[in-house]
């Protein structure tokens, strides 16, 4: 006979009891995981499993008004090592070097536990996908855009650049930056537990981008200028040189060259080569400033064309100064006769038929001593001192163009100004920028912008005409073209020489600014030629030159109509 346990008897509802109460509080724990503290565990697991991705933008291109790419961005590669996982260095470091990619053991030696060891920079995709598809434990990878100028030099001043980080700094790259760099996108990618991708949220990368904006620059255009300005910027061997070419009825700009320039792919040793000169630099114009003072004399009735000057045989007193012609001219001569041989004298005695405030109040309608408001940065206003501080020789040296300071801009836009028939335009590079959120390529256009009328139809008209006979039978001769009237105005001056501060005998600006048709004008082109070296510094033999190349290729280019009167 057994006799039973009765220890164990004793026992068996307390181990029932115990295994009930462990079951209760497992249960107990399970609702307190799952109720209350789903959210923090479930958290913690997206943490483990889930990563957020940051999606740099594409920055967006920049185009000329043909659609051919100035500007664009490039995906580049930055490959790394990390130390602590790599299984067998010898074998990746031959994988890599088949691919471009050299590394040294001491380079992991002197980084001690560290995990990340860059070792390749701006490495292209096609070379990081074969990377890939080695699957080497320890190489990873990082991506950046780089911005790209497919033409080097080509717009250098105009394009601008951008720093390490993407950012435009100079030219349309800082002005349309806000366009151009686009917004960033967090993506969500979930990894298994060895960190391999089982799901990738499906994002269409393409269009994770900025808006490409167009310029009213044409390429060809642009090429002609520069081939020819830089021609002359050697021969001369000049400090400076620049050339514009504007539509007068719009603003738009066709083409901007400003020497030296840059490459701006490369690495830039010196920040003053992205000044842009012929925005930035403040110069005296000299003698294509006259326009302004005849323009304004003969709308104020002052002056009419058949009214004749007495020239003081070349040489004029004021206020204990002599003013001085260097085309001497005996006697009287007729206005048209003083724009031809650009008299100082006879453009004095012009100006002062009018007063100080209404001269001052001129050269402002014209757009000088204001920011013509082109879409570039840097942009200089000039220099012009108030009507009520002017001295007796005020008025008549800045007639002629001393005394006042200018931007090449500034230039162009007043000759634009009396191309088109008395209106001022504002200048501008842009043409429009893509839309975004649609499914179209559609654009934002932006229209030309009047800045207000200067002058009158009719005294644009004459003006036009005087600026004919300039070419015609003046100092513009050698501006003269096949097949196209031309109509423009030389201009020479003198450089302040900043030792002695007074005018130099030595150092000169030679420009010329022109339009084609003189009468119907398409197009409007200054070049400048500052301090050329040679046996002549005069716009007649420097500037004018440069400005007929430029001027028959540009409108032969543009297919304007020939109007010349003896084809």
């Amino acid at each position: 006979m057994i006799k039973k346990n009765t220890n164990y008897a004793k026992r068996k509802p307390f181990l029932v009891l115990m295994v009930i109460m462990l079951f209760f509080l497992l249960f107990a724990k399970l609702i307190y995981v799952q109720i209350f503290l789903h959210a923090k565990i479930n958290n913690a697991v997206e943490k483990m499993v889930i990563r957020n991705n940051v999606e740099m933008p594409k920055r967006g291109d920049i185009l000329d008004s043909k659609g051919k790419i100035l500007a664009s961005s490039v995906k580049k590669y930055t490959v790394f090592l990390d130390p602590k996982i790599i299984e067998d260095f010898n074998k990746m470091k031959n994988i890599l070097s088949h691919d471009g990619i050299k590394i040294k053991a001491d380079n992991l030696n002197e980084l001690g536990k560290t995990s990340y060891c860059p070792i390749a920079f701006n490495t292209d995709a096609d070379v990081i996908d074969k990377i890939k598809s080695e699957q080497l434990k320890g190489v990873g990878f990082e991506s950046k855009y780089k911005r790209q100028y497919p033409e080097g030099r080509f717009l250098a001043h105009i394009l601008g650049i951008t720093g390490s980080e993407g950012n435009g700094l100079e030219g349309i790259e800082r002005t349309y930056n806000e366009y151009l760099c686009g917004y960033s996108i967090i993506t969500k990618t979930r990894r298994d537990g060895r960190g391999h991708i089982i799901y990738d949220r499906f994002i269409d990368k393409t269009k994770i981008r900025g808006q490409s904006i167009e310029l009213s620059i044409d390429s060809n255009i642009q090429f002609i200028a520069e081939q020819e300005l830089r021609k002359a910027f050697d021969k001369y061997k000049a400090k400076k040189a620049v050339c514009i070419i504007q539509n007068p009825k719009t603003g738009a700009i066709f083409a901007m060259v400003s020497l030296p320039d840059f490459d701006s792919s490369g690495k830039i040793k010196d920040i003053k080569i992205l000044r842009n000169s012929a925005i930035s630099d403040i110069y005296e114009p000299g003698s294509t400033f006259k326009i302004v003072a005849v323009a304004a004399a003969l709308e104020q009735n002052k002056v009419k064309l058949t009214d004749n000057f007495y020239l003081e045989n070349g040489r004029y007193k004021i206020a204990g100064h002599t003013i001085r012609d260097n085309h001497k001219i005996e006697g009287y001569a007729s206005l048209k006769k003083i724009m031809e041989q650009s008299s100082n004298i006879g453009i004095v005695k012009i100006t002062q038929k009018l007063s100080n405030e209404n001269f001052y109040e001129y050269i402002r309608k014209f757009g000088f001593y204001s920011l013509t408001g082109i879409d570039l940065p840097g942009e200089a206003k000039g220099i012009l001192m108030g009507a009520d501080k002017w001295n007796a020789l005020s008025l008549p040296t800045i007639s002629f163009g001393q005394g006042i300071g200018v931007t090449a801009l500034q230039i162009i836009n007043a000759f634009s100004a009396i191309a088109n028939g008395g209106i001022l335009m504002k200048p501008s590079l842009l043409r429009n920028i893509e839309k975004t959120g649609t499914e179209t390529n559609d654009k934002n256009v932006f229209e030309s912008k009047e800045i207000r009328r200067v002058i009158s139809f009719e005294t644009a008209q004459t003006m036009r005409k005087l600026l004919k006979n300039v070419v015609d039978f003046g100092t513009g001769r050698s501006a003269k073209i096949a097949d196209y009237t031309v109509g423009g105005k030389t201009g020479t001056a003198q450089k302040v020489d900043p030792l002695i501060k007074t005018y130099s005998t030595k150092h000169y600006i030679a420009s010329f600014c022109g339009m084609i048709p003189a009468m119907n004008p398409e197009i409007v082109i200054l070049v400048i030629i500052d301090e050329p070296k040679g046996s002549s510094y005069y716009a007649a033999s420097v500037a004018s030159p440069v400005f007929a190349s430029i001027a028959e290729k540009t409108a032969r280019y543009l297919d304007i109509e020939k109007d010349d009167a003896k084809q």
